[in-house]
């Protein structure tokens, strides 16, 4: 069983590498707007029939895409949009923008998915021997369309977005730690592997919804129209992009989990159960590297590598606590827990440095200065989340050397008081706990307890963990 552990971290690591390093490099700046011509506050003292806008990444008009306004009027399109690289932006007009205030509205998707919005304006002031006959003071005539700051086209498109991101990532919680528990923490225990492989199944099911979810509310949002998750084009345009990567990985390997042998089955076919289950996790770990920052900051490999380790070992801990709580609850007092929670503390405790590492290097690359700590959501994000991981870390170093040690000699005094009997040590035990019970909480209950609030702590951090990758560091 430990080399299979050793296994299936060393293949969860080796795939993710392997996607990393196929995908080409993206830039580490994060993806806004670097220039204009006209720049914003300009005043242009000629006829403009052009505006150049220059991105530090590579983009895709999102929704309405690029819009003009002339003096405060009604917001329309350029009579055509061009764009040789992704990252320089043409738009052209027919017809010479005469005198008057312009405000230009952009709003395109990054790499990473985050739809980022602006705008900047100028103003053209041509001398009158300047000024071509066919000029016009306003833009083409077209329809008028929103301003920044309307309403949305797509209104609660985001917060769907932001459950289905939720959603997928305590599925992935529950599906690879729930495997690391069957496979280390319950190795020896069919009765509890079932019960771990009903967690996987019941998680790769909510994952498989949520991928979909976030295909179909990430095209409203890029859009800004719910109709386009009715145009299978604009379906098309999402999943063209690394998200849609992400999105396929989640659904394949929820399947591989979905159709995973039981461990309980007869036969060989138990066998693969761990195999074939580690195939579908590796496949969910590897997603994240094609969603969010990592696709975008900092060297792809590096950032990828990262996140796949900080993935696995938060998930590790998360999902594992979560189940350990619950078989804890289950036997209230069993001596049989006593293994168990000393594994899962050696697992712990491996995780959080891993998670601690992975999560460190992300940080590193994705901020271009401490300052973003408080500055942006983004960190004002990570600062929650750090906490919350803190407050989780202190109760599980407590347990680890305060409640377990307890609990190992609590459960020991029957077994030395007895003649060496099972059924009077099992009695024993029955009558001191029910005497603990009634005087005050027992070492088993401490023990419980705390754990239960670790790991209502570490859900918490996997929901500002949702709400991270989809927050820009801008």
């Amino acid at each position: 069983p430990r080399c299979r552990a050793a296994a299936a971290l060393m293949l969860a690591l080796a795939v993710s590498a392997v996607f990393a390093i196929a995908m080409p490099a993206a830039v580490a700046a994060h993806t806004g707007l670097d220039s204009s011509q006209p720049a914003d506050g300009e005043h242009v003292d000629e006829p403009v029939t052009q505006i150049a806008l220059t991105f530090n990444g590579k983009v895709e008009p999102a929704g309405d895409g690029f819009l003009l306004s002339h003096e405060q009027g009604p917001y329309s399109s350029p009579d055509s949009v061009s764009s040789s690289d992704g990252r320089v932006w043409l738009l052209h007009f027919d017809a010479p923008l005469g005198d008057g205030l312009y405000e230009v509205q952009w709003r395109v998707a990054a790499g990473d998915g985050h739809v980022i919005k602006g705008t900047f304006e100028f103003t053209v002031e041509v001398p009158q021997a300047d000024i071509p006959p066919d000029s016009t003071t306003a833009p083409a005539d077209v329809e008028p369309t929103r301003r920044v700051g309307s309403d949305s086209g797509a209104a609660g498109s985001e917060r769907l977005a932001e459950v289905a991101r939720v959603l997928g990532l305590l599925a992935t919680l529950g599906i690879v730690g729930g495997l690391a528990f069957a496979s280390f923490i319950v190795r020896n225990e069919p009765s509890e592997r079932a019960r771990a492989h009903r967690v996987l199944v019941f998680s790769a099911i909510v994952l498989i919804a949520a991928a979909v979810m976030s295909a179909l509310a990430q095209t409203a949002v890029i859009e800004d129209d719910w109709g386009a998750i009715a145009s299978a084009s604009a379906i098309t345009d999402t999943l063209s992009a690394p998200f849609g990567i992400a999105v396929g990985l989640r659904v394949l390997g929820g399947l591989v989990v979905l159709l995973a042998p039981r461990p309980d089955a007869p036969g060989s076919t138990r066998d693969r159960f761990g195999v074939v289950s580690l195939v579908g996790a590796a496949l969910v770990i590897v997603s994240y590297s094609f969603d969010g920052h990592t696709v975008t900051e900092g060297p792809r490999w590096l950032h990828a590598a990262a996140n796949a380790t900080h993935v696995y070992a938060a998930a590790v801990w998360s999902g594992g606590v979560v189940l350990l709580a619950d078989l804890l609850r289950r036997r209230r007092g069993d001596a049989n827990v006593i293994q168990p929670l000393m594994r899962f503390s050696q697992m712990a405790a491996a995780s959080l440095v891993l998670a601690g590492i992975g999560g460190t290097v992300m940080a590193v690359l994705v901020m271009d200065r401490f300052a973003d700590l408080w500055s942006t959501g983004w960190g004002q994000l990570l600062i929650a989340k750090v906490a919350l991981v803190a407050i989780a870390a202190v109760i599980g170093a407590r347990n680890r050397w305060i409640h377990l040690p307890a609990a190992v000699q609590h459960s020991a005094e029957p077994a030395e008081s007895s003649d060496g009997d099972g059924l009077a040590a099992v009695g024993g035990a029955t009558a001191a706990r029910d005497h603990d019970e009634r005087a005050q909480p027992d070492a088993h209950q401490r023990l419980r307890r705390a754990v239960t609030v670790e790991a209502v702590a570490l859900v918490c951090v996997g929901i500002v963990t949702a709400f991270l990758v989809g927050a820009s560091a801008l």
